[in-house]
């Protein structure tokens, strides 16, 4: 499961999620009035950066010692 949390409300933002909603894999679910720390906490959100990081040690943990990356 990925969590998008839109901070702003440009044109872009919105044909993103407009976008986002047309996908038969994803479900939108809008909570309008939470600030995004309310959001983030609630749905145990983590940073981009933090995301990567744990991908990478993920994968560098699965592929210790291959030669396969």
């Amino acid at each position: 499961m990925a969590i998008i949390i839109r901070e702003e409300n440009g044109t872009q933002a919105k044909q993103l999620l407009e976008h986002i909603k047309t996908l038969p894999f994803a479900t939108v679910i809008e909570e309008k009035g939470k600030s995004f720390l309310e959001a983030s906490e609630k749905y145990n959100a983590v940073s981009v950066d933090e995301f990567f990081d744990e991908l990478d040690n993920s994968i560098r943990k699965r592929y210790a010692g291959s030669t396969d990356i």
